[in-house]
């Protein structure tokens, strides 16, 4: 069930799609009588607004307990965002780990994602880990549901999954932070959907095989009708939602509840700028992605929570500039001749950490300065590197074959090469410049880093020392071994001395996102809360759309589809046991 790297690559996955549009509103319908007298276009026990994985798990589950659906969407197709993703499913306790033997010990797979989640509190032997209750409660759902949530699809026909391997090196997938000791179980907690011929598929497998579960149960999918209001009754219930498409309002009954899994917000630039705490240049998000569900949901009471947060990657700056809704981000930077260094020409971060904590630097606040001083990061690379990994994005499968790739023959033309290119945009980047003494650090940051890749340790950001940096360096950014480059010797591929004559290039990066995760606040039963943490009757919420369960953390390959899933799958199992009256 292997692949090659290349057949692996997000950009070839992660596709473009058209603007959509947003509203806000909610609508209080009066009493019993009055529902009976209003007109409803459609009606079913369960209404899910959303089609990605988490919509399409909460829709099966719903059906398989004997609970009738009707999904919505404002995209012209099934899938969302999870359709342009890899396909992964992060699923602690998972079935291939018990395979295996090998025990996802509940109490110590809790502590890993307390001490990813809330570094700043998190204390071992403490009540809840030192988390509050909810906290606790909403990650402590997710180890108790996840591996019944994938069971189940695959056990009802819904998903045709396996253990996702490190294709380049087929073995299981490392977590993203693999080298704390809370992290007993590092590997293996990462599946991924099987195509026909029995390979590994992408995110357009995976949704797939969830809509064609959809579609098989005969489960209604409106598409193209986009959640305008959310209807509730004088006793401050949901019990629908009204919906645009064509310029026509649609209302759907629901009888039992309303499920939102409606993406996040990472494409309106309204709440961008406001609950963002830096600048985000552009996302992978689909074009859909802009927040309806915090308009929605706010408008009948509910609180909101996580806002400033988002799963980060890396972007090339350029591509950015010319659409906000991009193919794909700098997910894994290649090259071990490479290092990244801010507008004063210093290293700032781990080149090799995971995405979303590596995108962190960019909203560094320097105090002293009052700036931001890696808004922009500059990829500085030699020649080697260039036709070593080229082909390897953003690398170029030839060392100038992209616009947005800068090249001089030395660091003073680099330097030249990169001023230029601030200036010509400075109206977009808040006339971002480089400090005058970039060159001169520049330099240094080389020389430094040079004498950690000869020495092979990284003293400053322990680049290469976590298996995640080594073996995912291997995996998506392999040494192309037609080069006539040498392997690097130092440590892991990750780190290798730039040459001491040029040429040079350099791209200049940029913060980005798979989507925002902030929005309404959830309960461990993914029931949706107001502003006194008290349940809104028949509202619930699963995926990007609500305040992650999982805060900024992002524990390993698949963490948001995984995530998506679970609570998708909570959602629904809780909309039935809420309307049946069983605790």
């Amino acid at each position: 069930m292997t692949r090659s790297p290349a057949a692996l690559t997000r950009r070839d996955v992660l596709l473009g799609a058209g603007a959509v549009t947003a509203s806000v509103g909610a609508v209080t319908l009066g009493g019993s009588n009055a529902e009976a007298a209003e007109t409803w276009e459609h009606e079913a026990d369960i209404v899910i607004v959303g089609t990605g994985v988490g919509g399409c798990t909460a829709a099966v589950t719903a059906h398989e307990q004997g609970d009738s659906v009707v999904m919505l969407d404002k995209m012209p197709f099934v899938g969302g965002t999870s359709k342009k993703s890899a396909g992964v499913l992060w699923i602690p306790n998972n079935y291939t780990l018990r395979a295996k033997g090998i025990e996802d010990k509940k109490d110590e797979c809790l502590q890993y994602l307390a001490r990813f989640s809330y570094p700043e509190r998190y204390v071992a032997g403490q009540p809840h880990l030192g988390l509050t209750a909810l906290e606790y409660s909403l990650l402590e759902a997710f180890y108790d549901n996840a591996s019944p949530a994938i069971d189940r699809m695959r056990e009802v026909g819904a998903l045709r999954t396996a253990e996702w391997r490190m294709f380049a090196l087929d073995r299981s997938a490392t977590d993203y932070l693999d080298h704390v000791p809370e992290n007993k179980v590092p590997t293996g907690r990462a599946i991924g959907p099987i195509q026909p011929d029995g390979t590994m598929g992408l995110g357009v497998e995976l949704m797939s095989q969830l809509g064609d579960a959809v579609a098989k149960r005969k489960i209604p999918v409106l598409l193209q009708h986009e959640a305008s209001r959310i209807v509730m009754n004088d006793a401050r219930r949901v019990i629908g939602v009204e919906a645009t498409s064509a310029g026509k309002q649609v209302r759907v009954k629901a009888r039992k509840g309303v499920i939102f899994a409606s993406g996040g917000f990472a494409h309106n630039p309204a709440f961008v700028d406001t609950y963002m705490r830096h600048r985000l240049y552009g996302s992978c998000a689909m074009p859909s992605a802009t927040g309806d569900f915090i308009r929605l949901a706010t408008a009948v009471g509910a609180r909101l929570g996580n806002m400033s947060s988002k799963w980060g990657t890396q972007i090339v700056l350029d591509e950015a500039l010319r659409n906000h809704v991009l193919p794909t981000g700098v997910f894994f930077p290649p090259g071990d001749s490479m290092l990244q260094v801010n507008r004063y020409g210093r290293r700032a971060v781990n080149e090799k950490r995971n995405y979303n904590d590596r995108t962190e630097i960019h909203g560094y606040f320097d105090a002293s300065q009052a700036e931001y001083p890696n808004e922009l990061m500059f990829m500085v690379y030699d020649q080697r590197s260039a036709e070593a990994f080229g082909g390897a994005y953003p690398f170029p499968p030839t060392p100038t074959g992209a616009k947005y790739v800068l090249q001089a023959d030395t660091l003073e033309g680099l330097t030249e090469k990169i001023a230029a290119r601030l200036q010509a945009i400075a109206d977009r980047t808040g006339n971002l410049a480089l400090a005058p003494t970039f060159l001169a650090n520049l330099k240094a940051s080389i020389e430094r880093f040079n004498g950690f890749a000869r020495a092979g340790k990284d003293e400053d950001f322990s680049r290469g020392a976590a298996g995640y940096d080594r073996e995912w360096q291997m995996v998506f950014s392999p040494i192309n071994p037609q080069s006539k480059h040498a392997a690097d010797q130092g440590n892991g591929s990750t780190m290798f001395p730039l040459a001491a004559a040029g040429p040079y290039y350099c791209v200049i990066l940029a913060a980005g996102s798979l989507d925002t995760c902030g929005g309404p606040q959830t309960d461990a039963s993914g029931r949706i809360l107001d502003s006194g943490d008290h349940p809104i009757a028949g509202l619930y919420g699963a995926g990007n759309c609500i305040a992650s369960p999982s805060r900024f953390a992002y524990y390993g390959a698949g963490h948001t589809l995984g995530k998506s899933l679970v609570y998708g799958y909570i959602a629904a199992n809780a909309v039935h046991r809420d309307a049946s009256g069983k605790a």
